[in-house]
């Protein structure tokens, strides 16, 4: 009898304790409060799972990115569905979100002057990062700097018509 509540007992502890550590805590989303002037610090980050959007169709507008092609020589267009509000935001993430790698990390800030139809994306290149952009191949530029521009301009909704890059406020010469 000893032994068979020895056995339960271990068998009750270890079912227990494995239960207690697959839970997780669900991800909480966090808004950052947004300034009155339009301008955003963003920083793309991976996200390891889709995330779930529960907008109505209404509250949605479509965007066209583009994206290089395999052999680097044209921009390819692809339709996706973005919240109308920060649309622009969200379509430049999107777009640098396909160009991140390991080795050339990016932040940026976007500065939005509508009555100049003039849009600025200023990037933060860490110190610690082993490459600048003057070490970026054509190809690489043409996905970045490329994309980035042809998907601003294209998109009429956004009324925008010159797209200028900045490393910390200085103009990016390549």
């Amino acid at each position: 009898m000893n032994i068979i509540q020895s056995f339960l007992t271990a068998c009750i502890l270890s079912v227990t304790i494995l239960s207690l550590s697959s839970c997780s805590t669900p991800p909480v989303d966090t808004e950052t409060p947004q300034s009155p002037t339009p301008e955003a610090t963003v920083s793309p980050q991976p996200t390891s799972e889709p995330q779930k959007q529960t907008l109505s169709p209404a509250d949605t507008v479509p965007v066209t990115i583009y994206q290089v092609d395999s052999q680097c020589s044209e921009l390819v267009p692809r339709q996706i569905t973005l919240p109308k509000e920060q649309a622009l935001e969200r379509a430049i993430a999107e777009v640098l979100e396909q160009q991140s790698s390991s080795d050339f990390t990016l932040n940026y800030r976007i500065k939005v002057e509508p009555d100049k139809q003039v849009v600025t994306i200023d990037f933060r290149v860490p110190t610690n990062a082993d490459r600048t952009f003057n070490s970026l191949s054509s190809c690489e530029q043409l996905a970045l700097f490329g994309s980035l521009r042809k998907t601003i301009i294209s998109n009429s909704n956004w009324q925008i018509n010159e797209v200028i890059f900045t490393e910390q406020g200085e103009e990016i010469a390549l």
